[in-house]
């Protein structure tokens, strides 16, 4: 007999007609023991196990629904140190990239808006962050709010670990022109 006790795990599908048991479905699981340990053999409710060996205990079960997956934590200064290194950005797409960093920063309290200037004929925001105080002036790129919420969706769904890629839209584009 086996000293170590652990439970074998689910099956995907019938032993006998190897058919794959739906979501919900009802089967019924038979429990051997093995030179190796303990074996779990799943059976749908046309199929019956053999005779020989005689199962040691069974019980009735079902497939469970699949178990969703958590979001993964936001790393405020992970994100909020990238969102430094990219001070001195001057290309369209990094000042696109730097004011949804900054958005998302202020949507997670890790910087706070202080008000909004008027920086090389263009509107910059200037932030503080939360825990140090540090300004930041950040350029807001010419997007409308669509664009602007499309950009930070996409931002999120990365950071959440789910997968895509961030679509820059070209600078001075009207939202029709990049709604597909």
């Amino acid at each position: 007999m086996s000293s170590d006790w652990s439970m074998p795990r689910r099956a995907e599908q019938c032993v006998g007609c190897q058919r794959r048991f739906e979501i919900g479905e009802n089967f019924r699981a038979y429990l051997y023991e093995t030179d190796a340990g303990y074996e779990r053999r799943d059976y749908c409710a046309a199929c019956t196990p053999p005779e020989a060996p005689a199962a040691i205990g069974s019980w009735k079960t079902r497939r469970p629904e699949p178990a969703v997956k958590k979001a993964q934590p936001f790393d405020r200064e992970a994100t909020y140190a990238f969102f430094e290194r990219l001070e001195d950005a001057d290309e369209p797409h990094e000042v696109q990239f730097r004011f949804v960093l900054a958005l998302l920063l202020w949507r997670k309290k890790v910087l706070k808006l202080e008000r909004t200037v008027a920086a090389d004929g263009r509107e910059a925001w200037e932030f503080a962050a939360t825990r140090t105080g540090t300004p930041h002036c950040v350029l807001r790129p010419d997007l409308d709010e669509s664009q602007l919420e499309r950009l930070s969706a996409q931002l999120e769904q990365l950071l959440a670990g789910q997968p895509g890629e961030i679509e820059f839209i070209p600078t001075g584009a009207r939202a029709e022109e990049t709604d597909e």
